[in-house]
C-alpha cells in the first residue's frame, strides 16, 4: 500500500501536556508487593526495598506521573496505617479486592519510589469511607511547612521538606456499587467533592482535583452543576474488554477519542449553563484492554504486538485531545494487566504495549502539530464506519529543530509505503524507530522475552519530503531532525 501525509509545522494545535504518558499503580494483585516494592531483605536485587528492574524499567519509560494508591482500593484506604515504623504499621483486610495488606509501603514510599525516578506523584485519597477531615490531614501530612500536628509527624518520620504534592484525586468510581462508599447520583458525589476539595485546599490553596466523571451524561452534568467551582478535571475511565478480532481492536482507538470529544462536549456546556467560569478538563486516568486470561487475584496477562498497535492508537488520540485531555494514566504498570511483568524469580517481561510506550515517552516534542493523512480504508462495526490503515499525529521540539512523527499500519498482511509532506519543516535526516513482530498474536514470555523488541534504521532520502516504509501491524515513532 501507499500513504501521503502532510505534517503542517506552520501552526500548533495545542502543547502537549508531560502529564500525557502517564502510569497507574495500585495496591491490587502484585502490582506494589511483588512488583514495585520487595523489602530491604529480599533475595531480588533492590534499591533501598524497591525492586531495582522494575525501578530502572519505568524508569525508561519517562512517565512523569504516576497515580496511586488505586482504583477501588482508594476507596477503603486511610493512609495513616501506611505511616511510622513499618514493624508498628497495622494489617489490614482490604475490602474492595478481599486481601490482606501489610501496610508496608505508604505514602512515604510511593513518594521516594516517585523522586527515585523523577516522576510526578498523583494521590487518589479516600472518599469512600473515608472523611474530608482525614484527606485534609493527608495533604498536610504531605505538603504542609507549618509547625502543626502532621507536618510536624512528617518531619519525627525523617522527612523535613514537604512533598509538594499537587494533583489530588478526590475519589474513585464513585458511580459504581462495586465501590466502597459508593454514591447513588452524580448530586451526591458532588456535594461529597465540594466537602473534600474545600478542606484540603484551605490546608494547601496551591492543589489541582481530579473529581469522580463518567460516561453517564446525568452524573458529569451533576458534577459540574454542583461541584464544577471546586475541581479541576473530571476523570474518565475506559476499559476495552474481550479478545475482539484484530482490525475491530486497531479501530477502538478512534473510538475511544470522539468518547472524550463527546464528554468534554458536555463539561463545556454545563460550564455555561451553571455559569462555572473556569476551565476543567478530562483526566484520562484508567484505560487499557483486558483479557479473559487476566483473572483474580493477580489479573497477570501477556499482551500482544495488537494489543501495541491498540496502544499506539490511543496515544495518537491524546495526542490530537493535548488541549482538552492533558492528563492520561495507564492502567496498570507492573504485574495488574500490565506493561511490565515481574516474576518472583526475579524474571522480568517487558510487552509490546511496554515497548510503545518508551518509543514515545522518548520521543516527545512540545508542540502538537496538524497532520493531513490519505490512506485506504476499511469498514468496522465498532467504530461504526470507515478507519484510515495508517494514523498519524505529530509534535515538535520547542526549538523547533526535532520533528517527532508517530504511525500505525493497522494493516495486519500489507507494509505501507508512506510518503511524509512537510509545510514550513526542512529535514535533513532522520531514524526511524518501530515495533511490529512476526504476527499480530506475538508477545513476549519468560522463556522468549526479546521476541519482540523496538527495531530502528536510518530514514533514506529525506529532504523536502520524505518515504518510509511502516511495516504491517506496526507502531512507529519517526524523528527527523533539521
Amino acid at each position: 500500500m501507499k500513504c501521503r501525509v502532510v505534517v503542517d509545522a506552520t501552526t500548533s494545535v495545542g502543547t502537549l501536556n508531560e502529564r500525557c504518558y502517564g502510569q497507574f499503580i495500585e495496591h491490587l494483585g502484585k502490582c506494589i508487593y511483588g512488583g514495585i516494592w520487595v523489602g530491604r531483605n529480599s533475595e531480588i536485587p533492590n534499591e533501598k526495598g524497591y525492586r531495582l528492574d522494575v525501578l530502572q524499567a519505568v524508569k525508561s519509560l519517562n512517565p512523569h506521573l504516576v497515580r496511586w494508591p488505586g482504583g477501588n482500593f482508594s476507596s477503603g484506604y486511610h493512609w495513616k496505617d501506611g505511616i511510622g515504623p513499618v514493624s508498628q504499621r497495622p494489617r489490614r483486610y482490604d475490602m474492595a479486592w478481599g486481601a490482606e495488606e501489610p501496610n508496608s509501603f505508604g505514602v512515604d514510599e510511593f513518594i521516594e519510589w516517585c523522586r527515585l525516578m523523577n516522576v510526578e506523584p498523583f494521590i487518589v485519597v479516600n472518599a469512600g469511607n473515608g472523611t474530608s477531615e482525614e484527606a485534609a490531614q493527608w495533604v498536610e501530612y504531605c505538603n504542609s511547612e507549618r509547625d502543626v500536628y502532621y507536618s510536624f509527624l512528617r518531619r519525627s518520620y525523617g522527612h523535613e521538606k514537604p512533598y509538594g504534592v499537587k494533583l489530588w484525586g478526590i475519589g474513585n468510581e464513585l458511580y459504581g456499587e462495586w465501590q466502597i462508599g459508593f454514591c447513588k447520583d452524580g448530586s451526591e458525589c458532588a456535594r461529597r467533592t465540594m466537602e473534600y476539595a474545600n478542606e484540603m485546599r484551605k490546608v494547601d490553596p496551591n492543589t489541582e482535583f481530579v473529581a469522580v466523571g463518567c460516561e453517564d451524561p446525568e452524573w458529569n452534568l451533576e458534577m459540574v452543576k454542583g461541584a464544577g467551582k471546586y475541581f479541576d478535571y473530571l476523570s474518565i475511565h475506559i476499559y476495552i474488554f474481550g479478545d475482539k478480532p484484530y482490525r475491530e481492536l486497531a479501530a477502538i482507538p478512534l473510538d475511544i477519542e470522539q468518547r472524550l470529544r463527546n464528554v468534554y462536549g458536555l463539561i463545556k456546556d454545563a460550564r455555561r449553563k451553571y455559569e462555572i467560569k473556569h476551565e476543567i478538563k478530562i483526566a484520562f486516568d484508567e484505560w487499557n484492554v483486558c483479557y479473559p486470561e487476566a483473572k483474580e487475584p493477580l489479573f497477570t496477562q501477556f499482551t500482544r504486538v495488537k494489543d501495541a498497535v491498540f496502544t499506539g492508537g490511543v496515544l495518537n488520540a491524546l495526542q490530537r485531545l493535548c488541549n482538552i485531555v492533558p492528563i492520561s494514566t495507564f492502567a496498570q504498570t507492573v504485574n495488574v494487566s500490565a506493561l511490565i511483568i515481574a516474576a518472583d524469580d526475579g524474571r522480568m517481561v517487558l510487552t509490546p504495549q511496554y515497548l510503545v510506550f518508551k518509543m514515545y515517552g522518548n520521543n516527545r516534542g512540545v508542540h502538537v502539530l496538524n497532520t493531513s493523512t490519505d490512506s485506504e480504508l476499511y469498514m468496522s462495526n465498532e467504530v461504526g464506519g470507515y478507519v484510515p490503515f495508517v494514523d498519524v499525529s505529530a509534535t515538535i521540539s520547542n526549538d523547533r529543530k526535532t520533528l517527532y512523527l508517530y504511525a500505525l499500519n493497522r494493516n495486519e498482511n500489507d507494509n505501507v509505503e508512506l510518503e511524509v509532506i512537510f509545510k514550513g519543516f526542512k529535514a535533513r535526516s532522520g531514524i526511524q524507530q518501530f515495533v511490529a513482530g512476526k504476527s499480530v498474536e506475538e508477545k513476549n514470555t519468560f522463556e522468549d522475552p526479546n521476541r519482540v523488541k523496538i527495531e530502528e534504521t536510518l530514514v533514506k532520502n529525506v529532504e523536502a519530503e520524505a518515504s518510509v516504509e511502516l511495516k504491517a501491524h506496526s507502531v512507529n515513532v519517526i524523528r527527523f531532525f533539521d
